[in-house]
């Protein structure tokens, strides 16, 4: 583990030697008064000398490097830390190689974000992510790059070691896809038929057979390639996304929207046939999402689904293509057959237990699958999940948005209902400090007039409920004393005194 991290960093102080080494050439070139293309060539020959690899081969890593350099800082960091292996870097750069600079940075930052769940893919994975980010992000160059590669397709034959050779056809995505799937189809029926002979010995005897007429060849049209394509690519080319072809990876919309409309055009004469199904994606995350099942083995429509959401084998740092669907719990402790239990992989990391390793599913606070942890026997860990179909986010940035609109119109609400009760109550309380001032005013000289005869007897005034005041100075009690013979209380007024008979006098 420290010695793949130490190999990172390496390689990416190497990223920056060869990019600083090709600067100091080219300019000590370009003052011997040679021109910039021949500067290149002698910066591309020193750095095939240092590397002890082929100028061609030289130059696209150099190509590379730049690219890392100038654009692409994010990822050369993730490389210096020992996040992502030097393949994977330049597997990533190569795909940006037809990007404009401002591009190059749109998609590092992306990949960026994506590093917790992309770590521990494989190089092809990360070029495919590269491939979706910068399609999504400029789907009119997409078609424009398609049509320049489809002009560059051809087949190369290099030999190989022992009476061996290596055939190369650079074909579209969706006849590459075609091609592979109806090999491994025959190649599966050959073995389920006795046939003892590897699955990939029977490919390639196929392939050849039917290059040079020897055998009976395979019938594309009983193929059934699995194609995911988003409705906005499909209705909104402006806004489209990079469509994703079963067991091959990313390719533009614009080629697949094409052999669509060749289908429906031709109407039964077309090699191909059309069978649309609704697929669903996570909002949060990009991933497929489906129902479960309650057999043991996996129904064909859920493993079908299961290759489409994983698309290469899902253990660490594996890009083979998906033979086996796996329980990741195994059935035999209980674990259910479902889209949650499930995972595409090749044979051989099928076989895990036998391995030492150990597989579970990291869910979030929702109880949602979100990624897969793998555990060797000594304790390394390492985590893969599914494709992310919508790799820059289109439809959570959208669910954001509108969450966002949501709360700001509840605040405005919220802050118009307190406004609201401000005035409310400012208008209650000039009321009510109106009313009390009326009260106040009318009241006021009968409450005097009962204080008054309070302080002189307490006891007696004690029903009027009246607070006193300070007591009265010993001139207004001897004044009051004297006009008490004056006065009898009843029914709360004043009455003179010889007033009606049987009155109470004091």
């Amino acid at each position: 583990m420290g010695l793949q991290k130490m190999s990172s960093a390496v390689a990416a102080v190497q990223v920056r030697a060869l990019v600083h080494l090709e600067a100091v050439v080219k300019e000590d070139s370009l003052h011997r008064g040679e021109t910039p293309k021949q500067a290149l060539k002698v910066a591309r020959t020193e750095a095939s000398a240092a590397l002890k690899r082929s100028k061609a081969a030289t130059g696209q890593t150099m190509s590379s490097c730049r690219r890392l350099v100038r654009s692409m800082p994010g990822m050369l960091a993730a490389l210096a830390e020992g996040k992502i292996v030097a393949a994977s870097c330049h597997q990533v750069s190569t795909v940006m190689g037809p990007a404009t600079p401002e591009q190059r940075r749109q998609v590092d930052e992306i990949l960026t974000e994506h590093l917790g769940h992309l770590e521990d893919c494989g190089p092809q994975e990360w070029g495919d992510e590269a491939d979706k980010v910068l399609h999504t992000l400029d789907p009119d160059g997409a078609a424009a790059r398609h049509q320049q590669a489809k002009r560059e397709r051809s087949v190369t034959v290099r030999r190989g070691r022992h009476g061996m050779s290596t055939i190369t056809a650079h074909v579209s995505g969706l006849d590459g896809a075609r091609i592979r799937k109806g090999l491994s189809v025959a190649a599966e029926k050959a073995r389920a038929g006795g046939d003892r002979r590897g699955h990939q010995q029977i490919m390639v005897d196929l392939f050849a057979d039917a290059l040079i007429g020897r055998g009976d060849g395979v019938d594309p049209t009983t193929l059934d390639i699995g194609v995911i394509i988003t409705d906005r690519s499909l209705f909104a080319p402006a806004h489209a996304d990079a469509a994703i072809i079963e067991g091959y990876g990313s390719v533009t919309y614009e080629h697949i929207r094409a052999e669509m409309q060749r289908a429906m055009v031709e109407d039964g004469d077309s090699d191909l046939a059309l069978t649309l199904r609704r697929l669903y994606a996570d909002a949060d995350d990009g991933q497929l999402v489906a129902v479960e099942s309650r057999a043991r083995e996996f129904p064909k429509a859920l493993a079908r689904f299961i290759r489409f959401a994983h698309q290469t084998c899902r253990a660490p740092h594996c890009d083979a293509n998906i033979r086996q669907t796996d329980h990741i719990v195994p059935w035999s402790q209980g674990g259910e057959t479902s889209l949650a239990n499930g995972n595409g992989l090749c044979a051989a990391d099928n076989q895990k237990e036998e391995s030492g390793q150990t597989v579970r599913v990291i869910t979030d606070e929702n109880g949602v699958r979100r990624t897969v942890e793998w555990t060797s026997r000594y304790g390394q860990t390492a985590r893969r999940r599914g494709t992310n179909v919508d790799p820059v986010g289109t439809a959570l940035r959208l669910r954001q948005r509108e969450e966002s609109a949501r709360r700001a119109a509840e605040r405005d609400e919220a802050a118009q209902i307190d406004t609201a009760q401000i005035d409310t109550a400012q208008i209650d309380t000039a009321q009510f400090d109106a009313e009390r001032s009326r009260d106040h005013a009318a009241d006021e000289p009968g409450k005097s007039f009962h204080r008054a005869f309070a302080r002189i007897d307490p006891e007696r005034f004690a029903h009027l409920d009246v607070h006193p005041a300070a007591p009265l100075s010993r001139r207004a009690q001897n004044w009051l004393r004297r006009r008490r013979a004056d006065y009898v209380v009843g029914r709360h007024q004043a009455v003179p005194s010889g007033g009606p008979p049987g009155a109470d006098r004091t």
